[in-house]
Formats: C-alpha cells, structure tokens, sequence
C-alpha cells in the first residue's frame, strides 16, 4: 500500500523545481526522478530543460540495461562519463536517444525498499565532479524526507480509517456514505437497522436520501447540504426518517464532506427512539407525581381546615346572626302604626352585607375544599393573605393570640396560584397559633407581613412562641418529620414544594427575640 501511494501535488511541485534546478546547474539537458512500478520502471518527474528527450509518465520495461537498474541493482551511486567507451554499456537503450553519460543515485522508501532515483543525463561525455555527486546526495536526502513524510501521513491516514471502520463495524451508531445526488453508497448494519432496510436493498440502489426523509424535513436537508459545501461540517441535529415499513422513526444525524472529495459525504446517525420513550415515560412520572402532591396537598389542606371547624362556623354564624336581628330590626320598622321605611331600608342593606360577608366565607372556604389542577393567575398576594386571617381568626382568638400586619402597599401582581398560596400561609399561620398555644402565660404575637425585594415578594410568618431547635429547623421540611405530638409532618414538606413550583423558596428561622420565623419568596413576573 505504501509504495503505491500516490505523491501530493505539492510534493511534485517542489520536485520538478528540484529536477530544473539540477539541469540547470550541471548543465545536462536532462535531470530526471524516476519511479519503480514493477515490471516497469517510469519517469516520475523530468526537466523542463531544453532538448530533454524523456517525456513525464513515459514507462520502460526493467531488465533491458537501463543506467537506473544498476543504480537500484546496487543501490550505490553511477557514474558513467561516456557509454560509447565503455563496451558494458554500448546497448544501453538510453544511448538511442543519444544520451550517452550518467550520474545516478538511488531513492529509498523509509522501509528501505526502492522508491526509484533520481539521476542527470548528458547528450555529450561527462565526468560529473565529486561536488555534483555530493549536490545530487543532498538533494536525494531531500526526496527521503519527503518520503517519510508522505509515509507518515499514509500511516495515520491508515490508523483514522481504522478507527472509522471499527466504529463502523461496532455498529454502535448508524454510519453512511453518501454521494450529491442522494444516494446512499455505503451503511453499516445499525444504519440499515434503523431504517429497516437491508444489504440486498442498499446493493440494488433501493435506499436514497430522499426516499427516507419524510417532505416536510427536505428543506432542512437542502439548508444542510448548502451549509455542508461552504464549512465541510454541520453540526448534529435532529430529524425523522420514514423506515421501509412506512413509520418514521427519530434520529439524531450529523454530516461532514469527505476529504478529497466534494462530491461524497458521510453521516453519523443516532436512533433517538429509547430517549423518546424514556422522554415520554418522564413527563407521564412527572404527572403522576405532580397528581400524588396534589393529593397530598389537598388532604393537608382538608386537614387543617377541619382543625379551624369552630373558627370557620364562628365566622359564618355570626353573620348569619346579625343578618337575623337586622332582617327583625326591618320587621319592626315596617309594622309600626306610622311605618319607619327609611330606617327599614337601612337594616335591610345591612342584612344583605351579612349575607354577602356569609357567602364570601364559604365561598374561600370551599375553594380551599376543592380538588382541582392548581391555576396560577395574576394574585394580590395581601389579598390573599387577608382572607387567611379573616378564616382563621376565630382559632386566633381562642387561643389569645394576637395578630398584628405589616403587609406592604403597593406591591407588584404575582403570576400565582391563590389556592395554593393560601394552603402556605394557612399551614405556617396554624402551626405558629398551635405552638404559642402550648405556652403558659407569656403573650402570644403573631406578626404576618409581606414586603418587595429586588425580584420577588418576600412573606414572613413570625411568632413568639417556644421556637425551633437548631436541628429542628433543618429538618423543618422533611416529609413525616414533626414536633408535635400529632400530624404526619407532610404540612412543611407541602409548603415548600409549592413554592418551589412557583419558583420561590421556604425557609425557617429564630425569631428575635424568641419564637419561630417562617420566610418564603414568590418572583414577580414569574412565568410558572
């Protein structure tokens, strides 16, 4: 293989300079690169010098005498000054073209084997000093060199194509080649395997670039093409291909030309079909978490709203009450001797905001109730929180807790959902009454605020009550982690998972200067 190589252009270019050059200065109307290509020996390059007889390419036959075939015979220098006088070389064949002195030394391969020589010729007897013999030397070193590094890059050449071809037979990824006009010239077995071809159909010229991609991706592959011709390379993209049996399959495909060729190229294609699948089965475990957390969520929010049942009843009973002694109060106004209706009027308008108070209550209350996907709109969050206090105020009051606001004004709409932001605030306001609860005498302040910060709405839920151990807080929101002496310790846990979905975060803290402080974010302009 490597004595067959083909010499590169530049290559012969620098030694055509070398052979006119050689003419020039020995003065010989023919310096000459010759190349063994058994059994023939060829003029690889010749002198463009006047009055050369031997054309590039003429070929002649080996063992006919030839002043070369001593040379590579002995693989020493030759000198012949004058053939005619010397009776071992009177039927030279090169003696016909009148070429009757000599000066040869042979070229070698790096392995040693002949490449050919490289020689001067003379119309006329010729001695040819020691220094042109030395020069001649010089510049077949010259030759060797560039032999092995012609050598050299056949040997890596050799090695990447063998590194293609055992990547090609691995049959790993689906390897092509392939030519302009579409078809497909060469495919490895994981190629024919992903299209549901096989060999016999590639043979036959049944399988073409267009015949397996699908309309809609020709385009795309016309844009490659174009990119292909002016960069060599196209980055890796994703497509179909439409498998023999008709169904389409996808794949991952990258394309580069061909070295030495414009007109051929090859393509590395990944079967994308097992990262779908496992795509797929992502999102449908995704959803079937996200349906688990809002079970979860809705039987924690179930929970807590049944530990405000007295609050809730209080906050409808009483005004169903008043609605009651307003609509009595009407009554009397109207079946007075001299019916009062003005003041009639006015406990009947006071009877109907009792009735709308009652109706805004179980209103909140049932959307707490409700099983349904979470919604996020556009939320004021210190509307949200108020309704909160508003529902738990009677557990509040029950237990001597005082609540004081700090909610800021003008605060930036929130991309949110209001259920879920209520189930928060409804899980830390309950914990903070249910642990100042268990403290005696000392007074018990509950402070909610909300506040804006650089990119978000930051909430604090703060209380005064016996607080958190430093290993408490960090296991606050572990699942089934609880200080109370009942509960399932889901209520953080939940907490924190729904405001991570609206891309905040939850966290706890000490209290200053006791109790227990319970902080979380919500971005502004979130596009959860």
């Amino acid at each position: 293989m490597l004595h067959s190589m083909r010499v590169p252009a530049e290559i012969m270019q620098k030694w055509q300079e070398i052979v006119d050059l050689l003419a020039d200065i020995l003065n010989v109307p023919s310096a000459l690169i010759m190349r063994v290509e058994p059994p023939n020996i060829k003029v690889f390059v010749s002198s463009e010098s006047k009055g050369n007889p031997y054309e590039p390419d003429e070929v002649a036959c080996l063992n006919t005498g030839l002043y070369c075939e001593t040379v590579m015979d002995t693989r020493r220098p030759l000198i012949v000054p004058d053939a005619l006088q010397d009776e071992a070389w009177k039927s030279n064949p090169d003696i016909k073209l009148g070429m009757i002195s000599y000066l040869g030394v042979p070229i070698s391969w790096p392995d040693g084997e002949i490449f050919g020589t490289i020689c001067a010729l003379d119309r006329k007897s010729n001695g040819y000093s020691e220094l042109y013999l030395r020069l001649l030397l010089q510049w077949r070193d010259v030759l060797q060199a560039d032999l092995r590094s012609i050598a050299t890059t056949q040997r890596e050449i050799e090695q990447r194509e063998a590194k293609i071809r055992r990547l090609v037979d691995a049959n790993i990824i689906g390897i092509i080649i392939w030519n302009v006009e579409g078809q497909i010239l060469d495919a490895n077995s994981e190629f024919l395997r992903i299209v549901g071809y096989d060999q016999h159909d590639l043979l036959s010229g049944r399988v073409s670039w267009a015949d397996i991609t699908p309309p809609e991706w020709r385009d795309r592959d016309a844009l490659t093409m174009s990119k292909l011709q002016n960069d060599g390379a196209v980055q890796p993209f994703e497509k179909e291909y439409i498998r023999k049996d008709g169904s389409r399959i996808p794949v991952l495909i990258g394309v580069a030309s061909l070295e030495g060729t414009e007109s051929q190229g090859v393509a590395f294609v990944l079967d994308l079909t097992e990262r779908r699948r496992a795509e797929t089965e992502a999102r449908e475990s995704e959803q079937r978490f996200r349906n688990i957390q809002m079970e979860l969520a809705h039987a924690n929010r179930l929970a807590t709203l049944g530990q405000l049942t007295a609050s809730i009843t209080h906050e409808v009973k009483q005004p169903i009450t008043a609605a009651l002694l307003n609509t009595q109060t009407a009554q009397r106004f109207l079946t007075r001797e001299q019916p009062d209706v003005e003041r009639a009027k006015k406990a009947i308008d006071r009877a109907v905001l009792n009735g709308m108070r009652v109706t805004e209550v179980v209103d909140r209350t049932h959307a707490l109730f409700r099983k349904e996907p979470a919604r996020k709109d556009s939320l004021e969050i210190n509307e949200a929180i108020s309704e909160v206090i508003g529902l738990t105020r009677g557990e509040v009051l029950k237990n001597g807790v005082q609540v004081r606001t700090q909610l800021a004004e003008g605060l930036p709409v929130i991309q949110g959902s209001r259920v879920q932001i209520q189930q928060v605030m409804l899980n830390l306001i309950v914990n903070a009454v249910e642990a100042m609860s268990q403290m005696s005498d000392d007074r018990r302040e509950l402070l909610i605020s909300t506040q804006a910060e650089a990119d978000c709405v930051l909430v604090a839920v703060r209380d005064s009550g016996p607080g958190l151990s430093e290993g408490a807080i960090e296991r606050a929101f572990e699942a089934f982690y609880t200080t109370k002496s009942s509960g399932l310790g889901m209520g953080l846990s939940i907490c924190r998972s729904i405001v991570e979905d609206h891309g905040g975060r939850l966290w706890a803290a000490a209290n200053v200067p006791k109790g227990a402080a319970f902080q979380f974010t919500v971005p502004i302009n979130s596009d959860c």
